[in-house]
C-alpha cells in the first residue's frame, strides 16, 4: 500500500496526496490511480463535501465509488472497460476498506482546495463585490405601471 506523498508548491499551500493505491484484485496486485477523469467522476458521485463521511456506511454510495475505481482506465480515467459482476469481484474487505480511505482522503483534499480558493478569489475582489453591493442597494426598485 503507498504511504502519502506530500508535494508543496512554492507557496507552500498545495499538499497532493499520492495518486496511486496498489490493491490485490483476482489474486494480482493491480495499481488504481486517481487521474482527474477519476476524480471528477467520484465528486460528481459525492456531489457535496458534506457526504464523504457517508461512504463506508452507505453501500450505494460505496457500490458506485467501487465501480468506478474499479473500472479499467486509461491514464486520463476514461472507462475502458466497466466492472463486469459486481457481486464477484474477488478483492478482501481491508483492500475495499483502502479504495474508500483513499477515494475519501481525495475527494476531501479536492474539496477543501476548491473552497479555499474560492474564498480566495472572493478576499481579492471584496471591493468590487462590496462597492456592487452598495450601489445595488442605493438603487430604489421602481414600482412598474399597470393599468
Amino acid at each position: 500500500m503507498s504511504d502519502v506523498l506530500f508535494l508543496c508548491s512554492n507557496a507552500g499551500n498545495i499538499v497532493a496526496k499520492d495518486p496511486n493505491i496498489t490493491i490485490k484484485q483476482d489474486d494480482v496486485e493491480r495499481e488504481l490511480f486517481m487521474s482527474f477523469g477519476l476524480l471528477n467522476e467520484l465528486s460528481i458521485l459525492i456531489g457535496d463535501p458534506g457526504q464523504i463521511a457517508a461512504v463506508p456506511v452507505n453501500p450505494e454510495m460505496r457500490r458506485s465509488i467501487l465501480l468506478a475505481c474499479l473500472a479499467q482506465r486509461k491514464k486520463s480515467g476514461k472507462v475502458e472497460k466497466p466492472v463486469a459482476d459486481f457481486d464477484d469481484l474477488d478483492i478482501s474487505i481491508s483492500d475495499v476498506e483502502a479504495i474508500l480511505a483513499w477515494t475519501m482522503d481525495h475527494l476531501m483534499d479536492f474539496f477543501v482546495r476548491s473552497l479555499k480558493k474560492v474564498v480566495q478569489v472572493t478576499e481579492t475582489h471584496k471591493t468590487d463585490l462590496a462597492s456592487l453591493a452598495s450601489s445595488l442597494a442605493g438603487s430604489p426598485a421602481s414600482a412598474s405601471k399597470t393599468a
